[in-house]
């Protein structure tokens, strides 16, 4: 999905892009494949025709497919069914709630977004080299996304 800033092609990123992300994350701290950041080792997106994006692991499993919303942000369905939404809040992030609960954020100070997740840690993004976001989990492993050639964001 896309960077909260820019990328390549200078379009301002839809909110489609922390949720999906955001939902990998949430995934994790479920026990399911389903949730809100980066959680597969190898994940690849692209845009779709309804102005959000789809998601597939890299042995082609869909993952999850997104859609613009009322609210400003993006809804969300997941490969199992579940789903996930998200509008904008007054601290200039976030909101997403899903199936496990809700999930804020906000910028930081590294140009990168702050979320809180429904257990109470905390994941921080910032922006790489490579034009994408460095995603540090609770666990402290970080997961990197660049820009792919379909103007998505592949995740490893």
């Amino acid at each position: 999905m896309k960077t909260p800033s820019t990328r390549p092609g200078a379009r301002r990123p839809a909110a489609g892009w922390r949720l999906s992300r955001v939902a990998g994350f949430l995934a994790v701290f479920a026990g399911i494949q389903v949730g809100v950041l980066p959680v597969f080792a190898d994940e690849s997106c692209r845009p779709n025709v309804f102005g959000g994006e789809d998601c597939r692991a890299s042995d082609g499993r869909s993952i999850s497919t997104s859609r613009p919303n009322v609210f400003g942000g993006r809804d969300t369905t997941f490969s199992d069914g579940t789903r996930a939404t998200s509008r904008p809040n007054v601290f200039g992030g976030e909101d997403i709630t899903g199936p496990h609960g809700r999930v804020d954020s906000r910028p930081n100070v590294f140009g990168g977004q702050d979320y809180r997740l429904p257990d109470g840690k905390q994941v921080t993004s910032r922006p790489n080299v490579f034009g994408g976001r460095d995603f540090r989990r609770p666990d402290g492993k970080t997961v990197t996304c660049r820009p792919n050639v379909f103007g998505g964001q592949d995740c490893r």
